[in-house]
């Protein structure tokens, strides 16, 4: 019987990979995690019909004060937080959907399902189907805005700062919205 040992460098690097692979899955959790967090306190908001990112002045003062680059890891951490959410909702929906029209054939059978072949049935389509069944979302810029918690009334008002973000290249662009109703206001008395 011969024993056929690994190579001993091969099984290093194969450790070492898995525990970065590891590191990185953590850290994206963490990062998700809080953006989950500022979601469900209100400090953002998404809108997806209009691809608009809502963003608190408090939270944008502290982002903003580490630098252009913190703003920037900022907006692409949060841009595929939601995607990465859209794309959950998606499949979850696609599963249902195959899941659904699964149990109405055999229904359509003749057969009774009861809730264990109910299960089952549910278990065998969610295994068959292929991972790639549901199309990423595109990657498309979307503009963000930092509101004003305190301002009582219009909320056009409460807007501070206008912007858009591209993923695809990693660029911002932002301006004060008084700087914006200022250059719109210069334009139409010309």
């Amino acid at each position: 019987m011969k024993i056929r040992l690994k190579n001993p460098l091969k099984a290093w690097r194969e450790h070492r990979k898995r525990k970065a692979d590891l590191k990185d899955l953590h850290q994206t959790a963490s990062v998700f995690g809080s953006l989950e967090t500022l979601m469900t306190k209100g400090l953002l908001a998404w809108n997806q019909q209009e691809r608009r990112l809502y963003v608190a002045e408090p939270l944008a003062i502290v982002m903003l004060g580490r630098g252009a680059d913190h703003w920037q890891r900022f907006l692409n951490n949060t841009y595929l937080y939601l995607m990465n959410r859209l794309m959950a909702e998606a499949w979850d929906k696609h599963v249902r959907d195959e899941q659904r029209k699964a149990v109405n054939e055999r229904v359509a059978q003749g057969v009774k399902v009861n809730p264990g072949e109910l299960d089952r049935i549910r278990r065998a389509v969610r295994e068959q189907i292929e991972s790639d069944a549901v199309q990423p979302p595109k990657i498309e810029p979307f503009e963000f805005f930092v509101i004003n918690d305190h301002v009582e009334g219009d909320a056009k008002a409460a807007i501070t700062y206008v912007g858009e973000y591209n993923p695809d290249t990693e660029n911002f662009v932002m301006a004060a919205w008084d700087d914006v109703k200022l250059a719109i206001y210069n334009a139409k008395q010309k």
